[in-house]
C-alpha cells in the first residue's frame, strides 16, 4: 500500500504512531552501562550509553547499526529513543586497535522519528548518511514529507542534513529496506518503501523534497511483500546491483533476490537455494536484517544468505553476476548475517547462531572458506538482535587479518545496547578422526584451504610446529578418551578439532 503525502496538519502525528506501533509489534528492548574503552579482538565494548530500563535514551531491537571508515578508524552509526515522541542518531569511532577513540555522542538529534536502519557510505571525501525520518510535526517544515534523505559530515562528529531528498517515494520513512552505494561520486538510493513488492532506486540528491514524481526507478514482483534491500558496486565493471528478501507466496518468488540497476537495469534472479519446498509450499526464513551484500576488492558483488525451512542448515555465499556459490560449513542455526569484504580480496562473514556471534572468512580468490570462529556474546547477553562486520581497514599491513564486528545485544532486563569487538582468522585443523593410543595423529592446519607454515599443534603430552606445507606429526596419548587438537600462530584465532584415542 502507498500512503498519499498530501497530508492534513495531523499526518505528521500518525507517521509517529504508526513507527511507534511497528516497534511495539516487533519488541522493543532497552538499555545497559558500559564497559571500559579498551577493546581488541576477543573483548566485547559497549559503544552505546543507555544505562537503565527506567529511563531515556533507550535502544531497540529493531535498531541496526551502520559502519563505515573513517580513516582507519570504524565509525558506528546507531539509533536511540530520547523520549517518548523524540528519537536521534548517535555515533562512536573506534581506533585499529579496538579502542574507542570516540564515546557515544548524538549527531542528529530530537527528530520526531528516524529509520531504524540507516546507511553510512562514503561520497565524495566525506561520510554520507542515507535515512528516512520526520524532523517535526510542522507540516510544510522541511524533511516531513516522508522521502529518503542525506546527512553529510567531515569529521563523522558534526552532520549536516542536505537539503532535497534521495526518493521521489513518499514511504521511505515506513520503508522495510534501506541501503546507499557510492556511483563515482554519485549516491544511489536503494530501498523497499512501505509494503511494497519489490525494489526502488533513485539516481543522485535531488534539490527538491521528495524529489520529482517518476525519478525513482522499480522492480516489482506479481507477490507482496520485499524486504530488507541491499546495495553493491563491482569494483571492476561499475555495475551496481540490489538484493532484497521476498516473502511472496506467488509461484517462485519467495527467497533472496538480486539485479542489475546500474549503469542499465538487468534481469532480477532468485539466489539458488534461498527457498525450500516445505510441504508443497516453497518456504524460506527471513534475514532480519540488510540483506549481507558487498562488493569484493578485486571484482564481484557477493550476498550471503540462509539455506533450508523451517530450521536454517547453513549459510551460501553466491556471486550475483555469474551465480558461483559457496557454502559455509559450521552455519547451521545462522540467524542475523553479515557481510564484508577485506582489502586483499578476502571475504568475512559474521552471524548468530545461539546466543553467540560467529565468523569465518574466505580466501582471497572466494574459492574456499575458513575454519568457524566463535566470537562468543557481550557481557549479560540474552539476544543477540543484529550483527555487522567491516574488514575494510586502509591499512596494507592489515590486509584480511581481522575484522570488526558490531552487535546489538539484549540483556535479561530487555535492554539493548551496542557493542564492538574485533576477531582474527580461525585456524583449521584437519586430522584423522580417530587414532590407537601411542598412534601418530597426522595434522594439516589451513587458512582457508591454504596451508599455514609454522603453526604450534598440541595435545595432551605432545606438541610440534607445522612445516612448509602445513604438516605435522603428533604422538596420541595413552588413554582412550576424546581429546582436542590445537593449534596457535601469532595473527591468528587458535583453532580445535576433536579426535578420538583409541576404542
Amino acid at each position: 500500500m502507498r500512503i498519499s503525502m498530501r497530508k492534513p496538519a495531523s499526518h505528521a502525528r500518525r507517521i509517529v504512531a504508526t513507527l511507534a506501533a511497528i516497534a511495539a509489534a516487533l519488541g522493543v528492548g532497552l538499555a545497559v552501562a558500559p564497559s571500559a574503552s579498551a577493546g581488541g579482538t576477543g573483548e566485547w565494548t559497549q559503544l552505546s550509553d543507555f544505562p537503565t530500563t527506567t529511563r531515556y535514551p533507550q535502544g531497540q531491537n529493531i535498531d541496526e547499526p551502520t559502519t563505515g571508515r573513517i580513516g582507519n578508524n570504524l565509525q558506528v552509526i546507531w539509533r536511540g529513543q530520547i523520549s517518548p515522541e523524540r528519537t536521534s542518531y548517535y555515533t562512536g569511532v573506534v581506533g585499529l586497535d579496538g579502542t574507542t577513540t570516540t564515546p557515544a555522542r548524538e549527531i542528529l538529534s530530537n527528530w520526531v522519528a528516524l529509520i531504524s536502519n540507516p546507511r553510512l557510505i562514503r561520497v565524495n571525501g566525506q561520510q554520507f548518511l542515507a535515512f528516512s525520518g520526520l524532523q517535526s510535526t510542522t507540516t510544510g517544515a522541511p524533511n516531513t514529507s516522508g522521502a529518503e534523505f542525506a546527512a553529510t559530515s567531515g569529521d563523522g562528529l558534526t552532520w549536516t542534513v542536505n537539503p532535497g531528498a534521495l526518493s521521489a517515494t513518499t514511504s521511505a520513512y515506513v520503508g522495510v529496506g534501506n541501503d546507499a552505494v557510492d556511483d563515482n561520486g554519485t549516491p544511489v538510493w536503494v530501498g523497499n518503501p512501505g509494503t511494497s513488492s519489490g525494489v526502488n532506486w533513485h539516481v543522485g540528491l535531488s534539490q527538491v523534497d521528495p524529489a520529482p514524481a517518476g525519478s525513482d526507478s522499480t522492480y516489482r514482483l506479481a507477490g507482496c511483500c520485499a524486504y530488507n534491500s541491499a546495495a553493491a558496486k563491482d569494483q571492476v565493471t561499475g555495475a551496481v546491483y540490489t538484493a532484497f528478501y521476498s516473502n511472496s507466496s506467488s509461484p517462485g518468488e519467495n527467497g533472496i533476490w538480486t539485479g542489475q540497476i546500474l549503469p542499465n537495469q538487468g534481469a532480477f534472479t532468485r539466489a539458488a537455494g534461498s527457498a525450500t519446498n516445505y510441504s508443497g509450499t516453497e518456504n524460506s526464513i527471513e534475514p532480519g536484517q540488510r540483506v549481507a551484500m558487498v562488493a569484493r576488492n578485486g571484482g564481484g558483488v557477493y550476498v550471503a544468505y540462509k539455506l533450508g525451512y523451517p530450521e536454517v542448515t547453513g549459510i551460501r555465499i553466491m556471486n550475483v553476476a555469474t551465480g558461483t556459490t559457496l557454502d559455509v560449513p559450521g552455519s547451521a542455526g545462522a540467524s542475523r548475517i553479515s557481510l564484508s569484504a577485506g582489502t586483499g580480496g578476502r571475504l568475512w562473514v559474521a552471524w548468530t547462531a545461539g546466543g553467540v556471534v560467529k565468523t569465518t572468512h574466505t580466501n582471497t580468490a572466494v574459492t574456499a572458506v575458513g575454519a568457524v570462529g566463535n566470537q562468543g556474546a557481550p557481557a549479560g547477553s540474552q539476544a543477540i538482535w543484529k550483527v555487522a562486520a567491516n574488514s575494510a581497514a586502509f591499512s596494507p599491513e592489515l590486509a584480511d587479518e581481522n575484522v570488526d564486528l558490531v552487535a546489538t545485544s539484549g540483556s535479561a532486563d530487555g535492554q539493548v545496547n551496542v557493542w564492538h569487538t574485533q576477531a582474527l582468522r580461525t585456524l583449521g585443523i584437519e586430522a584423522q578422526a580417530r587414532v590407537a593410543r601411542n598412534g601418530t595423529i597426522n595434522v594439516l592446519v589451513t587458512d582457508a584451504g591454504e596451508p599455514v607454515a609454522g603453526a604450534r599443534v598440541k595435545i595432551a603430552g605432545d606438541s610440534a610446529t607445522t612445516d612448509g606445507q602445513g604438516r605435522a606429526r603428533l604422538q596420541a596419548p595413552s588413554r582412550n578418551r576424546l581429546y582436542s587438537i590445537t593449534a596457535m600462530k601469532g595473527g591468528f584465532a587458535q583453532g580445535k578439532a576433536p579426535i578420538r584415542v583409541g576404542g
